[in-house]
This record gives structure tokens, sequence and C-alpha cells, in this order.
């Protein structure tokens, strides 16, 4: 893919809380080439409930992914009508921006509340204007977020296991596992809540590529009551749509098919980019996605750029299309020929962005060691590549260890993290045919496995504003008890700077042998 230049006038900017409604009916036609001039809104945000929905910057352990395959751009295909088109040019379609904020509401997994707004407080405290630009697109004029807020859609649950979801963005900035689209229900809430469904699907970025390597986009998802959050991707080791503009279309064929190795249900899913085919999901693959994840339930919602736990999205976004159908190779290339990806595209940053600078990693170089280290000192292991020794945890007794955790300061889950396992060895089924993960539990307090999912309880008493300094030379006892039919894992944490916090998962289910160990992402540990 070539990388394209960006330089086209914008049109003025536009402060606003409500860009607004889209969700055109079947059949009714929309002109999407009309440029639209921004203006002052003169409407008034309304207070928006803090949404209840949750999502996770967690991690799960991929497989290998099934090989690529073979490129190429179909014949065209005449498109159906959609249940949702988002021209994304600032004609009146519903969409609201919305912030992160300090208050999380009743989300119990979030690490910040989501709410409406019409102004964001900047990094010296001060209450801004949010300002929606828009600047040309591949298809007529589209919307560019400038890392201070993010967008609500007016989209609600397709309650079907067979849809197309597609749309074009152009990336300034991207973080691993945060936010381009995000959608489904109860994303804030923790799984772990009696009665909670936690269902999404969100597009990211993550480092799962060969020796860590980041691409974009992953289509990641998660549906809490069948336990199984599977993932579509390029198996390319690359970044596509940062400084040039792609288009990304997940197709759910409606199929569900089962994963002989977990013994979880997924549906079959299409991959593309740019119009072309990039991943194949289907019978006998890790990958696919999870069933029921876009059926009603509570709190439904749909997020562009935002999500309760990572860094605002920041780039241009256009044309968002939602189908109830799933499209043919030659439909999704109907939607690629419909714009124009060479399109050079610009917009004015705000002054206090405009030095905006990437944040930098922690340096450990003074650090001197005193125990086994876990990991490497520079924060580069990447995730589920290096473990500890694996210690037995008889039942009805607990054992404890100590270290000191050093992070690279960069995302809240970049530290120590906890596996209980039943196998005194390995760390994966390839592996051992009998391993089972009880628990896989995190220091930011998010956690999965056979035993954890709706079922264990987590507490901890952060400080999420310093928690990634606080993190850092952190002084950690951590207690692994096994209460015969149950575990807790409860770790006492004191900062360089003397500060104290403490953190729990119990009841996480074990019905056999328990064992634990430890493992990093872009972290290190000092064991003692």
């Amino acid at each position: 893919m070539k990388k394209k230049v960006f330089a086209a006038l914008l049109s003025a900017a536009m402060v606003m809380s409500m860009m607004t409604a889209c969700g055109n009916e079947p059949g009714t036609p929309v002109d999407n080439s009309t440029s639209q001039s921004t203006e002052e809104s003169s409407v008034e945000p309304s207070s928006s409930e803090e949404s209840s929905a949750e999502e996770s910057t967690e991690e799960s352990t991929p497989e290998s992914s099934e090989e690529e395959p073979a490129g190429g751009l179909a014949e065209a295909e005449p498109l159906p009508d959609p249940l949702y088109h988002f021209a994304m040019d600032g004609s009146d379609e519903g969409i609201l921006t919305m912030i992160q904020t300090e208050d999380k509401g009743s989300n119990t997994g979030a690490t910040y509340g989501v709410t409406e707004s019409s102004t964001y407080v900047d990094k010296e405290g001060a209450e801004q204007p949010i300002v929606v630009q828009y600047a040309e697109g591949p298809v007529g004029k589209c919307t560019y977020i400038d890392g201070n807020f993010g967008l609500k859609l007016p989209v609600e649950a397709l309650n079907t296991n067979e849809y197309t979801i597609s749309f074009w963005m152009n990336a300034d900035r991207l973080s691993n596992y945060g936010p381009t689209l995000q959608l489904g229900s109860n994303m804030g809430m923790a799984d772990t809540d009696e009665g909670v469904a936690v269902k999404w699907i969100n597009v990211t970025q993550t480092e799962w590529g060969t020796s860590n390597a980041k691409i974009f986009p992953v289509v990641w998802d998660r549906n809490s009551e069948t336990g199984v959050w599977p993932w579509v991707y390029a198996a390319d080791d690359s970044i596509h749509g940062k400084k040039e503009w792609v288009l990304v279309t997940l197709v759910a064929t409606g199929d569900i098919y089962n994963f002989a190795d977990d013994g979880l249900d997924r549906v079959a899913a299409k991959f593309y980019l740019n119009g072309e085919l990039a991943f194949d999901a289907a019978e006998g693959t890790y990958g696919g996605l999870a069933p029921d994840v876009l059926t009603a339930e509570d709190n439904f919602e749909c997020f562009f750029g935002i999500n309760y736990w990572d860094s605002v999205f920041k780039g241009f976004v256009d044309e968002m299309y939602f189908f109830d159908k799933a499209l043919t190779d030659g439909q999704v290339a109907s939607l690629y020929l419909e714009g124009n990806p060479s399109v050079e595209s610009v917009a004015e940053a705000p002054a206090e962005a405009e030095n905006e600078a990437e944040p930098v990693a922690i340096d450990h170089s003074a650090v001197t060691t005193s125990g086994t280290v876990l990991g490497a000192t520079d924060c580069s292991t990447g995730f589920w590549s290096e473990f500890s020794e694996v210690v037995e945890v008889p039942s009805g007794e607990s054992v404890t260890a100590n270290f000191v955790n050093y992070t690279d300061g960069l995302a809240n889950w970049h530290n120590f993290v906890v596996v209980l396992q039943n196998v005194a060895e390995v760390h994966s089924a390839d592996a051992n045919a009998d391993y089972k993960e009880y628990g896989v539990v995190r220091a930011d307090n998010f956690g999965w496995g056979a035993g954890y999912d709706g079922i264990a309880t987590a507490e901890c008493d952060w400080n999420w504003d310093t928690f990634a300094t606080d993190m850092d030379g952190a002084k950690v006892e951590l207690t692994i008890t096994n209460n015969g039919e149950t575990a807790d894992v409860v770790a006492k944490v004191t900062c360089a700077d003397g500060k104290e916090y403490n953190q729990s998962y119990k009841g996480i289910a074990v019905d056999g042998d328990l064992y634990y160990c430890l493992t990093v992402e872009n972290a290190f540990l000092d064991i003692q």
C-alpha cells in the first residue's frame, strides 16, 4: 500500500457537542459528495447518562494465523441498502462528541468514564471548546478528530450474526489496544459482575506480529457469556492506515463453527483491506468473531476514537457503513471503488497539539537488580514470551512471592501478570493438551480464564491518575492462596515514594492441582 501525503484546505472548524444523526432508512439515497461548510453550533449538549459498558486493554494468547489469502479486487457488484450510513461530512447525522472523565459512574471495569461534552480539559487544566474539523476525504468531506475527544454514533444492536461493518480511516496516532471503532454492550463493565454480559468489537492496534511487530488494524472481540474473544487481522506484520487512507471492512457470514482446540463457538468472518480479502476465518481457525457479540443487551454503544481505558484516537474517518447482510467480495470492492484513497487530507491541529511528542518510555539504565530478573531490563519483553518458574500451591496453603516491578510507563497493563494454571510446566495447550488457565490476572485490575470469567471478584484502591508511575520501582508482596475449590491472589504494593496500595482477585475457580507463575509485558521484575 503506497503512502499518501495530506494536503487539502479545510472547511472552517466547528465547535459543537452534537455532530449529528444518520442511520438513513433503507432505500433512502444520501448525497455523500456535498461539501459542508462548518459553523458555530448553538446547540447545548444534553447531559448524557454515564454508560455502563466494558472492554479492556486485556490480552489473550493468539495462535499463529492462517496463511494470507490471495489478493486482488473482485468485480464490483451493486450494494444492498445499509442499516446505517454515516457520511462523516458535517451534515446532521446524530453523532455526539465524547470525552473521557475521572467519574466512571457505574462502569465497574473502566479506567475512565465516557460522557457527551462540547468542551474538554487541556494539559494545563483549562477548559477548551471541542473543535470538529472537516477535510477532503475519499468520498466528499471527512471528519478529523484531534485527539481530545471521540465520537458516539447512533447505532443500535444489530441482533444478528450476519453483518458487515466498513469505514475509511487515516490515523495520525495509534496506540496498542486503543480505539478506532468500538461497539458493543456493557463495554465499561467488569465481566465479573453478576448477571452482566460484556460484549464488544474493537478495531485496534496490537503487537501480535513476528518478534512483537505492531499490527493494525486488528479486529478483536469479546463475549463474556461464552468466554470467547477471538481476532481477525491480516497476517502481514504491518500497519495499514497510519498517514494513509485505508478502507477497513469486516464481514460476519453468520456461519457458526466450533474451534476444537478450545471447544468454543465462533462466527466465520472475512476481513478486507482496501476492498481485497486479507483474512478468511472459517472452520478450523482460531480467529473469527464471538457469536451474538452485537445482539441487544443493556447499554449498547458505538464509539469511534474513544473508549473506557485507552488513549483517544487522532486522525480522519470517513464513510461508515453498517449492513445486516454479509457482503460479497464484489460488493466490498464496490465500497472501495466509491472512494479515492490517494486524496490529500489536511486538518489544522489545535495550537497545544502542534508540538505534541510521542510518549517516552521510562529509562531504567541506572537500575541495579539484586534478585532473579524476569523480562528484558529495557522493557521490551512482549506478552506471553517469558515466565518465572512454575510453583505449586497445595490445597489449603498459601505461597508468597516478593519482587520489584519496573514498567516502561506507556500503558497500565505494562506490569506484572500472574498466571494460575493446572500443570507444573508449559503455558499453552499446544505444549500440553491438559493445560488450562484458571485465571490470568494483571496489575491493572483485569483478568480472564476458565475460573475467572463471570466468577471471580477483582478489587483495588489504585490511583489511576498516577498508576503508571506508581508501579515503576514498586515493591510487591504477592500471596496466592489455594482454598480447595477457589483461589485468591492478593498484592500488597509499596511504591518507591512510600505510597501503599492493595489489590485482590478472589474466588477464582479451580478444579484440580494449582500452580502459579509470573510473566510480564513491556516490564521487568526483580524477584527476591
